[in-house]
């Protein structure tokens, strides 16, 4: 029997033929009708797996099967001088033909309809090259002021992967579009983490609006399938719930930045916002190039932001992967040298080279500079660096004012020089820099704990007790226990104090405010136990908390030894040593004096 010709004769190849054509529109059609409905990966997974197995049973049915004027027999009981095979062929080639226009008739719906046009850039597009990247001077037009329009929230981009350990994808899509507005002079962009406050939250959207004093909020989804990403977004006016614009984009892991590009001028497009012919420059890093080196910084990122000494510990592989992948990635060496100061100066010295950590958070902020002098974040991580480890007072609010001066907006530089002033007692000038990046983050507890420890600095213990409350009921999470503990210390309330610094979750924070209390209810064995274990877990790296536990204690010369090691140390907390209140009992005491002196306090 000659197979090919049985083959043909049964209509097989014609069947085959219309049965992919028809599998293509299906999986075309479930495609959209899927990432708009928002159902998880693995319902297209089953689909495309029904229509594969379904070939080949829709192909033996063909070769055992025939249609007749009698209706559906085995082929082997047909006679062959009765046959309609031929008119059966021709009514499967009508099929395939009408399968065919269809299919044309979306793809030109596809490019034209489908699509909207092309909105105008804010930035440039990215275009991935194999040879090493240089970073790309793109122009970002500010808005004209006084627009009604030109205020926005971004909330976190849902996750739709069916893995849920891709949330630190969907976040990080959601923080660099972030950015990439916040970046447009002019336009008021809610931060990062009063946006995420509403996570995972079905709040109304005139509730966010109100919170966040945006008029426009940005929403969307992003679903990973190996190389390919699909992100979805939607741009709603708080006022009446309308949607203004709404997109889905199916691009390769490398066209990400172009997608976060087009995104944010489709938003500039609908607002209607009045751009000036003047434009700030802004440059294209070039870790959107590589997909691998962008999937480890957004993991460094997510890690980063959840926070905490073992957080960072996890973090910091994933950067020094980022970096190693993207070696000209100024935006990755940033990240690493803010990860790594902040590693070293919250990490249990016994399981953390503290040293060698630090040592790379200098490295790092110094190739991110000169990598890209032009990158906010670059000047952040230096002025960190200059504030925690060097002690460079005037260097470090160079570094932070630069990086306002590159990006007016950024919270990180608002709180790192609020932070800076406080330390050396510019508590009114601190305040107008804490009172800015509220008004751009205004959940933001970060911005809240510098205000309270000013307000405690400065003797005013109602305010910050009642600011403390307010973020506890907030969020439950890092130092704010502590800092509540601190101001019913003041007050000289020790048994409420005790209760709350019980409940701190940051360890070295709760031994110190434990050994502090304690002491002063005269519970001396209670309060030497906690600065015992303090000194086991972090030896010296707590040289600056034993200053400030001694201190209180009255044992001003061992509190002075304490500091003294700080310093030698490179321990962060020395600079605090003017304006922290727990070292008061020093005050005048010669080598608390001669340690000021010495870091340029005077």
């Amino acid at each position: 029997m000659d197979v090919f010709a049985e083959l043909k004769k049964r209509n097989v190849f014609r069947v085959a033929v219309a049965y992919i054509i028809a599998s293509w529109l299906i999986l075309q059609v479930s495609d959209v009708v899927i990432g708009n409905v928002g159902a998880p990966d693995w319902v297209f997974k089953i689909i495309l797996m029904l229509l594969a197995l379904g070939l080949p049973v829709v192909l033996g049915f063909a070769w055992a099967f025939e249609l007749t004027p009698e209706g559906i027999k085995l082929e082997k009981n047909v006679d062959r001088t009765r046959s309609i095979t031929p008119q059966t062929g021709r009514k499967l080639n009508t099929v395939t033909m009408g399968l065919m226009v269809l299919v044309v008739i979306y793809l030109v719906a596809d490019k034209f309809y489908l699509r909207p046009a092309e909105p105008a850039p804010v930035a440039a597009t990215v275009v991935a090259e194999p040879a090493p990247a240089r970073p790309v001077s793109v122009a970002l037009p500010p808005v004209e002021q006084g627009s009604v329009n030109e205020s926005i929230a971004v909330l976190p981009f849902v996750n739709m992967s069916s893995d849920p350990e891709q949330e630190y994808f969907s976040d990080g899509i959601t923080e660099e579009l972030l950015n990439l507005l916040a970046k447009i002079p002019g336009f008021q962009v809610a931060g990062r983490t009063s946006s995420f406050a509403f996570k995972g939250k079905n709040a109304d959207l005139r509730e966010i609006g109100e919170s966040l004093n945006v008029a426009n909020i940005l929403e969307g989804s992003v679903r990973k399938s190996g190389g390919q990403v699909r992100i979805t977004a939607q741009l709603i006016k708080v006022a009446n719930g309308y949607h203004l614009w709404s997109e889905t984009y199916d691009r390769q892991l490398t066209d990400i930045f172009t997608v976060q590009d087009e995104i944010a001028g489709a938003v500039v497009q609908a607002l209607e916002l009045t751009l000036l012919g003047d434009s700030a420059s802004h440059v294209v890093d070039p870790i959107y190039q590589n997909a691998d080196a962008h999937s480890a910084y957004l993991n460094g990122l997510h890690l980063f932001n959840v926070a905490g000494p073992a957080n960072y510990l996890k973090a910091q592989p994933y950067f020094e992967k980022a970096v190693e992948l993207s070696p000209d990635s100024a935006l990755a060496w940033a990240m690493l040298s803010k990860n790594a100061g902040w590693l070293s100066g919250t990490a249990d010295s016994n399981e953390t080279d503290i040293r060698k950590v630090r040592l790379r958070a200098r490295e790092a902020a110094a190739r991110a500079l000169s990598l890209n002098d032009s990158l906010a974040e670059a000047y952040n991580a230096r002025g960190s660096i200059q504030t925690a480890y060097d002690w460079d007072w005037e260097g470090a609010e160079k570094s932070y004012r630069k990086a306002l001066e590159l990006e007016p907006g950024s919270v990180n530089a608002l709180q790192g020089l609020a932070g800076l002033l406080m330390g050396q007692r510019r508590f009114d000038e601190a305040l107008v820099y804490i009172d800015q990046g509220r008004r751009i983050d205004p959940l933001n507890p970060w911005i809240q704990t510098v205000s309270i420890r000013g307000k405690l600095e400065m003797g005013r213990l109602d305010e910050a007790q009642q600011e403390v409350t307010t973020l506890l009921q907030t969020v439950e999470r890092a130092s704010w226990r502590y800092w509540a503990g601190l101001i019913l210390y003041y007050k000289g309330q020790y048994e409420e104090a005790l209760v709350q610094m019980n409940q701190e979750q940051m360890n070295y924070r709760r031994l110190v405010g434990q050994a502090i209390v304690n002491h002063k209810m005269g519970r001396i064995n209670e309060a030497q136990a906690a600065q015992q274990q303090l000194l086991a877990q972090y030896g010296i790296g707590a040289a600056y908390q034993h200053g400030e536990i001694f201190a209180q204690w009255g044992d001003l010369d061992t509190a002075a030894d304490w500091l003294w090691t700080a310093y030698n140390s490179e321990d962060p907390g020395i600079q605090n040593l003017k304006s922290d209140n727990l070292l008061k009992p020093l005050h005048g005491h010669p080598r608390y004096e001669d340690l000021k002196k010495r870091l340029n306090f005077n």
